[in-house]
């Protein structure tokens, strides 16, 4: 990671933790100050966090703070944009083109992602019309959730 390495950071929901314990991870008092300390600070560096978190966490380790900052991103719940601001971590909708290469559609919006695919769930039989989708973006994953 880069010191002009800025970070778009969720809020510490249950979901979070959530993610962070399936992907291996407990949630420890460290890991919990590391998150806290992004989502509520200015810090645009590894090195600032680290230095913010050491004054409830006296023993922390800068490793810690690159690891969770790794996994994060991995789970998509920050992301980091090196000297472009703060970026919104959202799934869109790329080029669809036919099987001879001619542009169906072109780049559009998270809803019109989400409804394609639930168009093409309903007609493999994965769900019903009256099902809603929820996409979310995990590492270079798109994750659905049926509710």
């Amino acid at each position: 990671m880069d010191e002009n390495e800025k970070y778009s950071v969720d809020a510490l929901t249950e979901d979070t933790i959530r993610k962070l314990e399936q992907s291996g991870l407990r949630m420890t008092i460290q890991r919990r100050h590391i998150i806290e300390i992004l989502t509520s600070s200015k810090c645009t560096s590894p090195k600032e966090l680290w230095y913010e978190a050491k004054e409830y966490v006296p023993d922390l380790g800068i490793a810690t703070v690159y690891r969770l900052i790794n996994r994060l991103e991995q789970i998509g719940v920050i992301s980091k944009a090196r000297n472009l601001g703060m970026q919104n971590v959202e799934p869109k909708l790329g080029t669809l083109k036919d099987k001879t290469g001619n542009i169906i559609k072109k780049e559009g919006s998270t809803q019109e992602l989400a409804a394609l695919i639930k168009q093409g769930l309903m007609t493999s039989g994965k769900i019903k019309a009256e099902e809603n989708i929820k996409l979310s973006l995990v590492g270079d994953k798109i994750n659905i959730q049926i509710s």
